[in-house]
């Protein structure tokens, strides 16, 4: 039974009276009570340092331990089979052999360009050889092995696809599309507005390849997917060639062995993941296999080094298969935060659950995410033992689920918790046994309250609580210093640097709720007991409330409780027992301290190396008027509080004044940090770059020509780059807002939502750089000179005036151009697309559409409300060139000899910046 609050305040305030002063008693009558010298008003400044290095000191060496186990990597594996068994084993070397080819000799595979054609063909051939590979492997084995060959052992069955679909789906960026989201430095504020965003794809390709015993593995299949094409601006060595890479390898491993299958595999090379996962559409959608497929593994990459996490998965007999895994690292925690939206990405996994009803697991490299979606994502800085990582874990999954594990009637749920022990072991339970247990851990901590082990109070926990707002808001006040000094985001650079800049602010304010809450008329030891016990129905109370919200990741509240718990119910025994006359436990042992802590800090460490590898990074690409500094700052006080929570009891171990010299010692600690890392430190390097878009637009109905340049975070920006930018073509820029100039950025939509620009006319300089005469002394605009840019037409119109209804089918050539949008607003009432409806009523919609390099059109019917016959549809056309992606070739106006002016860019480029580039032409038609 619990105790009430009334009589918890009646048993503190006897507490307070019984409690000896610390003025009163000897040495040998406190320590009786496991009270130090310090208690009794005796204490060195030697006691009151050794107990707090002490205590940091295992705090410390908990972090390194665990900086070791988040790190380490297994040792990468270079020969393809075993030199002393002769067996198959997966190598790293193997994997990289495709990345270096795909990244360095191929490079750019956007889709749309020849790299994408030559990726593909690349793959074709050598999947073929690994089939024919397999073929010799199995007549090799079968001679070895004839007189003991069983049927329950045989080679796989290696057949192979390659897909090629036209088709259409809606794209909600992170299924929000409804929602716009505008914030600046004081507010963030959400408008609902119409808006429709549409895939359309054509010639989509997918390499299939299908593992199996046969017709009886073919009915219940797993899917592995990973995509081959690339991101505008990337070579794409980790995203997503390391995926690729490590399919390639475990086909090779497993279809060069004998094997005891039961389900078949399917490995999907999707050829368009980066135009917003159309390939993966395609196949889920249209392919003959599609329907035996009962789970998928996705494997992606939003970095370079580092463990890959698993960070979603909607099904327990999934996650029970990745227990499996020699590697593990996932938790609930990434499940939980990647459902809220937060984390701005995406990946095909979404089609597989969305259009295909799938479970599964989808796994990402995440650490150095610095040089995602950049130039620099290359072989050379993936990390040494992350393929062999992956590829261990991914090669467990896939022999599991093809061996073991039953596929048939796998449901869909989110109602498990699950969590990695320091990349050790694998832990997966119900949602309903973590029910019981949380019951269990609270009930065992209200029945220690109702004893004398722990004596929280109502003062206490509100101690708590405002140390937890004090932590998490005072570090906002280094923002504001760091803004004042003229350098934001200064632990951009370096993930642990947040730490530094803000952690002692953070602690500054935890402790300082901690010293108006001393009380002064009770000892010191007394104090303490109040907070621990506090810290105690804090957390029991949050392990309460999560519960009831039924957030799976309520377990880490689970673990704080019933570590106080534990450590309150020996804290008492040691205590009770030292005590020779009989009083009351007033006091904290040392040693309590290790045993609260020593389990919490260690998870707690752990994750917290996952939570800033993550976020960190993530800053440098959510939008130039997103409050990062203030993200961080709150992030890092929230990681602080949570590091470990006993050391609000402690701070009272030696008195209030001493807490009080901690508390400026912090202050002055932060300042000085701050001042330092401002007059040395950066916020971008070149491993660490700032995210700058740089487009030509040339707009074929205002005749402009001009480079747009955005950013993708609010750090340094215009004084540093645009004004050189400037210099080079001797023209001042332009702003233009995102949220007065939507269709800026189209043609890489979801982006263009965060991208305002600085445009630079760039007339000027191409007619002083052409050799063209006739262009360079010409009155009229330049796009007058351009020639085959991509056109819009209208065929079949008809009206129907007793419904005022208009009807026409759209054509649209583009040739030597990909990634056309379409944009309009209207009142559709219907259309060709097959995969959504139209609003019923007047909105904005927008068509994207991509294709395999030479395809060159596309048509799609519309039906409008209209006025009458000749209220045409007006619709603006962006179309983005092929010329550039990787190759560095300059941009040319033909009949006016080559322009110069993205090459200029590039080469002027510092080091710090990460430039993704490209050339469009803009027009309106009325149709």
């Amino acid at each position: 039974m619990a105790a009430t609050p009334s009589a918890l305040k009646q048993r503190n305030q006897k507490a307070a009276s019984t409690t000896l002063p610390s003025s009163t008693g000897t040495s040998k009558e406190n320590n009786k009570h496991g009270l130090t010298k310090a208690h009794s008003g005796f204490s060195s400044r030697k006691t009151i340092l050794s107990a707090w290095a002490t205590f940091l000191g295992f705090l410390l060496i908990l972090g390194i331990i665990n900086y070791q186990l988040h790190y380490t990597l297994p040792t990468p594996v270079q020969d393809a089979t075993n030199p002393v068994t002769g067996e198959v084993q997966f190598s790293e070397e193997s994997v990289r052999k495709v990345v270096r080819h795909l990244a360095h000799d191929i490079g750019y595979r956007v889709v749309g360009t020849e790299q994408e054609v030559e990726a593909k063909e690349y793959l074709i051939k050598e999947l073929a050889q690994l089939k024919e590979q397999s073929l010799v492997a199995q007549h090799r084995w079968k001679g070895e092995n004839k007189a003991t060959e069983t049927q329950d052992v045989s080679f796989p069955n290696f057949d192979m696809w390659v897909q090629v679909s036209d088709g259409s789906h809606r794209f909600d960026f992170m299924s929000k599309g409804k929602t716009a989201l505008y914030a600046n430095q004081f507010s963030v504020v959400v408008v609902v507005v119409s808006l429709l965003v549409m895939k359309m794809y054509t010639n989509m390709t997918n390499i299939i390849v299908r593992l199996s015993c046969g017709p009886e593995c073919d009915e219940n299949t797993i899917l592995l997917n990973s995509h081959y094409d690339t991101t505008l601006g990337s070579p794409g060595a980790v995203d997503d060639g390391l995926g690729v890479g490590v399919m390639m390898e475990i086909i090779r491993v497993m279809s060069q062995r004998p094997s005891k299958m039961k389900n078949g595999i399917v490995f999907l090379f999707n050829g368009g993941e980066e135009s917003l996962q159309d390939a993966s559409h395609a196949f889920i959608t249209q392919h003959e296999l599609k329907d035996n497929v009962r789970a998928v593994v996705n494997l992606e990459a939003c970095g370079t080094s580092g463990r890959e996490i698993l960070f979603q998965a909607n099904s327990r007999a999934m996650i029970d298969a990745y227990a499996t895994v020699p590697h593990p690292h996932g938790t609930v925690l990434a499940n939980d935060l990647f459902a809220t939206g937060l984390i701005l990405s995406d990946t095909d996994y979404r089609q597989f659950a969305e259009h295909g009803n799938l479970t599964g697991l989808d796994m990402a490299v995440y650490k150095n995410s610095y040089l995602y979606h950049t130039h620099l994502d290359l072989d050379e800085y993936m990390e040494a033992g992350l393929p062999q990582h992956m590829g261990e874990n991914a090669l467990a999954l896939a022999t599991f689920l093809t061996e073991k594990a039953e596929l048939t009637n796998l449901e869909a749920t989110t109602s498990v918790v699950f969590f990695d022990v320091f990349g050790l072991f694998f832990v997966a339970y119900s949602w309903a046994t973590a029910l019981k247990s949380h019951f269990l851990i609270g009930g065992l901590a209200l029945l220690t309250m109702a004893t004398p082990v722990s004596r929280p109070s109502v003062r206490g926990t509100i101690s708590i609580f405002l140390s937890f707002l004090a932590a998490i808001l005072l570090p906002n006040v280094s923002v504001i210093l760091l803004k004042a000094l003229g350098t934001p985001m200064q632990w951009f650079s370096h993930e642990w640097l947040s730490s530094l800049l803000f952690s002692p602010m953070s602690l500054a304010g935890m402790f300082g709720v901690q010293y108006l809450f001393h009380d002064s008329k009770a000892s010191s030891g007394a104090n303490e007991l109040n907070t621990f016990s506090s810290l105690q129905l804090f957390f029991t109370i949050a392990l309460a409330s999560v519960s009831y919200a039924g957030l799976a990741s309520s377990y880490v509240f689970a673990l704080f409780t019933l570590s106080t718990t534990i450590a309150l119910f020996i804290n008492y025994r040691k205590v009770a027992q030292e005590s020779k006359n009989g009083s009351e436990v007033l006091s904290v042992d040392f040693s309590t301290y290790f045993i609260a802590s020593i389990i919490p800090s260690s998870y707690l460490a752990f994750v917290i190396f996952s939570v800033l590898d993550i976020f960190i990074p993530l800053t440098g690409r959510i939008g130039v008027d997103a409050p990062v500094d203030n993200i961080v700052a709150v992030l890092t006080g929230f990681l602080t509080f949570v590091f470990c929570p006993p050391v609000l009891a402690f701070s009272h171990r030696f008195g209030r004044t001493v807490l009080k010299h901690i508390v400026i010692g912090l202050l002055v600690i932060h300042l000085l940090i701050v001042l330092l890392s401002s007059a040395t430190s950066s916020a971008y390097d070149e491993l660490h770059p700032k995210r700058v878009f740089v487009q030509h637009v040339r707009n074929m109905t205002s005749g402009e020509s001009g480079l747009y340049i955005a950013h993708a975070d609010p750090g340094p920006f215009y004084e540093p780059y645009v004004t050189k930018v400037e210099t080079l073509f001797n023209e001042i820029s332009t702003f233009r807002s995102a949220e007065a100039n939507p269709g800026d950025w189209s043609a890489i939509y979801p982006f263009n939502q965060f991208l305002e620009s600085y445009v630079i006319d760039t007339t000027p300089y191409i007619k002083a750089q052409t050799k063209n005469q006739t262009i360079s002394e010409s009155q009229e605009p330049l796009t007058t000179f351009v020639q085959q840019t991509p056109r819009l037409t209208a065929e079949k119109i008809s009206y129907d005036p007793s419904t005022g209804l208009r009807k026409l089918t759209v054509l649209c050539t583009h040739p030597n151009y990909i990634w056309t949008v379409a944009s309009f607003d209207t009142h559709l009432t219907s259309w060709s697309l097959t995969s959504s409806e139209p609003f019923t009523h007047h909105s904005h919609y927008v068509i994207r559409h991509v294709g395999t390099f030479a395809s060159d059109g596309w048509s799609l019917e519309l039906e409008y409300k209209a006025s009458g016959p000749e209220d045409k549809l007006t619709v603006e056309l962006t179309s983005m060139e092929t010329e550039g992606f990787g190759k560095d070739e300059e941009r040319e106006l033909i009949g006016s000899g080559e322009i110069g002016v993205m090459r200029k860019v590039l080469k002027n480029a510092p080091s710090w910046v990460a430039l993704t580039y490209f050339g469009t032409t803009v027009d309106r038609f009325q149709l």
